[in-house]
């Protein structure tokens, strides 16, 4: 297990990363035959990350090991897989394969929960396919499955009012 990361806000400069970091959370059941990366030019995948900083619901924090970036999870107030309703941030996440299983995920999930609260949102919302491990992470930290569909659910996870 990985002890030395640290979770941080994004920086402008490193906004970049996160059309990495949204394939990388695009979850593929078969590794040997990876959707191409040109799905990120799609409208539904790439209004994750487009202009990202500039919008409202935009906030993000990183894992760096090393001073390196190896993860990510950003929010972002948008109508798309995860929406339910206009004042709840849909939130995406993903780390290089190395470091997942680790510990790392659920401290950036964490990190992101305070950034939203500090922010003075209510909740934040997430779409997970029903055969990704990660439903069972999400559930553990207190994640709601509010719908679900024949191959995914939408889950809320409530936030401490910062008043």
């Amino acid at each position: 297990m990985i002890m030395n990361f640290i979770i941080r806000p994004i920086r402008l400069n490193e906004t970049i990363l996160l059309s990495e970091f949204l394939y990388e959370a695009i979850y593929q059941p078969d590794a040997l035959h990876p959707v191409p990366r040109t799905i990120l030019q799609h409208p539904s995948f790439w209004k994750y990350i487009e202009e990202f900083g500039t919008r409202e619901g935009d906030l993000c924090v990183v894992a760096e090991i090393d001073k390196v970036v190896v993860g990510a999870v950003w929010t972002r107030l948008i109508h798309s897989y995860g929406f339910v309703d206009n004042k709840t941030p849909e939130l995406s996440i993903s780390l290089y394969p190395q470091y997942r299983n680790q510990g790392i995920g659920t401290k950036l999930i964490y990190g992101i929960f305070e950034e939203l609260s500090r922010a003075g949102y209510r909740s934040v919302s997430l779409s997970v396919s029903k055969q990704n491990p990660a439903v069972r992470m999400y559930l553990r930290i207190g994640f709601a499955i509010v719908q679900e569909n024949d191959a995914d659910y939408i889950m809320v996870h409530p936030l401490a009012s910062k008043c």
